[in-house]
């Protein structure tokens, strides 16, 4: 089995509001080991974003708290280890590739500069070999023309050109592990291919990644594993096989409903009914329940832990185990 590079554990963490706390992420806990692709997916508001920017602690605090958890990176805690460390970790050992290249790149210094200054930093090289290294990974990622595009702003270039340079920047100090948030949300279908398609050959048989998404035939296409968010708490894990063909949570049948299909009748997608739960006041018991056609009393007042189906998957339901639910004599 290969080496564990990253190991979640109960990670909590929110926001203070004059409204009141929102718990973004709640006793969130996952393993991402070297080589793997491990999709965290959900809609949008589940916590998926808040969760990766958590480990890296890239949130501001205030308003953002990390009420608790661990990240054991190689097995030191990346939420407790001194901030000098973690910035040695933060984008050399561990990359990020946000959302939006735009608000990611500096607006004010070219991007020759800005590549340099990575491999500066993470690489301990000399100005003109860290120039040299931005360029040629300009080149790795197709980025036309890459002498001048090292001389140009962010603006001077397309959104894809933008999240090139990203991935350019990101790969550059060889990270054994890369955050994709959502990395092609903004771009068309053909560039959106072309980047996944860099990352998976760039990233190598070694690097790892979690990527975060809402697209699954994203996962589908590129994922070892799965991991299922909804309103700040997984709903299910498993290797992809798994939740494609055997789904066990209602929450993760509906995102697979709501696929496009490029075969049979055209018809109107099936969606999921109401809306995610405030993560202020969320509701008692299941976060689904609200929302699940097969939701009982018991789904009403009783959290249901993630529980073990077998072969890595596990599901958080109460669905299948109605006799052993709290109170089920009654349910």
């Amino acid at each position: 089995m290969a080496e564990r590079l990253l190991e979640v554990k109960d990670l909590r963490a929110g926001f203070a509001t004059p409204e009141g706390f929102v718990r973004a992420v709640d006793g969130v806990s996952f393993e991402i080991r070297r080589g793997e692709v491990l999709g965290l997916v959900g809609e949008s508001g589940c916590g998926k974003t808040v969760t990766a920017l958590t480990l890296l602690r890239l949130l501001p605090r205030p308003p953002a708290v990390i009420e608790g958890g661990q990240a054991l990176f190689h097995g030191r805690d990346l939420l407790t280890m001194p901030t000098e460390e973690l910035r040695t970790i933060r984008g050399g050992k561990i990359g990020m590739i946000f959302q939006e290249p735009m608000t990611a790149l500096s607006p004010l210094h070219r991007i020759g500069d800005q590549l340099a200054e990575t491999a500066r930093l993470h690489r301990r090289l000399s100005a003109a070999e860290a120039w040299a290294l931005g360029l040629e990974w300009l080149k790795r990622v197709g980025l036309p023309d890459a002498a001048q595009r090292m001389k140009d702003y962010p603006h001077q270039l397309s959104g894809g050109m933008r999240q090139r340079v990203m991935l350019a920047m990101t790969m550059l100090p060889e990270p054994e592990l890369i955050i994709a948030d959502e990395p092609t949300t903004a771009l068309d279908v053909t560039i959106q291919d072309q980047i996944f398609d860099l990352l998976l050959k760039l990233r190598g048989g070694e690097t790892a990644v979690l990527l975060i998404t809402h697209d699954m035939g994203v996962v589908w296409e590129v994922c070892d594993r799965v991991h299922v968010m909804y309103a700040a708490r997984l709903a299910e894990k498993g290797t992809r096989e798994q939740l494609f063909s055997t789904s066990a949570h209602p929450y993760t049948r509906g995102l697979l409903a709501a696929m496009p299909r490029l075969h049979g009748r055209a018809e109107r997608l099936p969606d999921i009914p109401g809306q995610l739960p405030s993560l202020r006041n969320p509701p008692p018991g299941c976060r689904f329940a609200p929302r699940c056609p097969l939701a009982r009393a018991v789904c009403r007042q009783h959290a249901p832990a993630l529980r073990e189906l077998g072969g890595g998957h596990e599901v958080a339901c109460w669905d299948g185990i109605w006799d052993q639910a709290p109170g089920a004599e009654h349910g």
